[in-house]
């Protein structure tokens, strides 16, 4: 019961309000990865599984996931954090890598940021985030992510923090 409750405690931490650091509240958005995330190409198709819970690998080789986030037309820097919950149904560590891309406004000069995570054999939960931090500073505008996902890994949900109104 336990594990199973899990993929519902990422989703709620990504969702969960929390305080800027100049005392705003935060806005939080939480997307559960079937609806956001897909192969990159068609050739991941038939080892990717869009199950309820998580987009899945079930092949025997990284297949690459590509999930975009909502955002408004002409919108300014205002995602101060995202978020990726991940999963690992295999019997041996995974790896998993992403790149969070900033597509600026325009969509000319995109950041790139190079994040990965260890996840346990049959670990229920991992959670990858990207930072104003790691972008010198700078919110984003219009975060996507691509991932290598090895056999056995899965993404259950992507989340962000709005540190204004957008």
């Amino acid at each position: 019961m336990l594990k199973s409750l899990l993929p519902l405690a990422a989703i709620a931490a990504l969702a969960s309000p929390s305080v800027a650091t100049a005392g705003t509240p935060l806005e939080t958005q939480a997307v559960m990865a079937a609806g956001t995330c897909q192969s990159a190409l068609p050739v991941f198709d038939g080892v990717i599984r869009k199950r309820p819970l998580a987009v899945q690998n079930e092949g025997d080789s990284s297949a690459f996931i590509t999930c975009g986030m909502e955002g408004v037309l002409n919108a300014s820097a205002v995602t101060s954090e995202v978020t990726m919950a991940l999963t690992n149904t295999a019997d041996v560590e995974v790896i998993v890598n992403c790149t969070l891309v900033d597509g600026r406004a325009g969509f000319s000069n995109p950041v790139y940021l190079v994040n990965s995570i260890k996840i346990a054999p049959n670990a229920p939960l991992g959670i990858l985030t990207w930072a104003a931090a790691d972008n010198g500073g700078d919110n984003f505008v219009y975060p996507a992510i691509s991932c290598a996902l090895p056999p056995g890994a899965g993404i259950i949900a992507v989340g962000r923090e709005i540190a204004s109104a957008l």
